[in-house]
């Protein structure tokens, strides 16, 4: 105790033989008695083990809800139409689509389709005119050039509205059935193949 008054009197004098102000909690040093002043930290003021830093970041932690599937391989694409040339001559096709078979038949500037409205899948039909169109080409409607595998699908769609829209008593409900892709009807709407049906 002696020592701890006598430091506090060395820095008052000190402090003030140098000019300075004399610090201002010196004096409380002696308001605490050493009995209070715990020698060791008690024990359950630490923990035992430190935890581990972990960087924050902005992404949700994973759980196993949230974790993406394991990567499965990507289903393979549908086979190309294939077209097979069912007697030998160049004229009458075969295709399958869906599991179930169809027949094309080819005459100069013509592929007929029977059934084609049964094939409403734009895909499908652009991947069928394809096909129909590397066996053999169509002249376009003024002759000069020659159908694209585009514009024959287009003309395949206006068929199939025309048999969807045609009561089933039509006499033309039959013929929309299976559709002609020509040069005639080459862009033709709608409307405009049914005006060219009732010239």
């Amino acid at each position: 105790m002696k020592r701890l008054l006598c430091a506090a009197v060395f820095l008052l004098l000190f402090c003030t033989g140098c000019g300075k102000a004399p610090l201002h909690r010196a004096a409380s040093v002696t308001e605490l008695p050493l009995t209070e002043i715990p020698s060791e930290p008690p024990a359950e003021s630490f923990p035992e083990t430190v935890p581990e830093l972990i960087p924050e970041t902005d992404a949700p932690a994973e759980t196993e809800a949230t974790k993406p599937p394991e990567t499965e391989a990507t289903p393979a694409k549908a086979p190309a139409i294939v077209l097979t040339d069912a007697d030998g001559s160049g004229t009458e096709y075969t295709f399958v689509y869906a599991g179930e078979a169809f027949q094309a038949f080819y005459t100069p500037d013509n592929w007929k389709i029977i059934n084609s409205y049964r094939i409403t899948d734009a895909a499908a039909m652009l991947e069928i005119c394809e096909a129909l169109n590397a066996e053999h080409t169509i002249h376009s409607a003024d002759y000069t050039a020659w159908r694209t595998p585009e514009d024959m699908a287009y003309e395949w769609e206006q068929h199939n509205l025309a048999y969807q829209m045609l009561a089933d008593d039509s006499p033309w409900k039959e013929s929309a059935r299976d559709v002609d892709i020509n040069p005639e009807d080459q862009g033709k709407s709608l409307y405009e193949l049914y005006q060219s049906r009732i010239q």
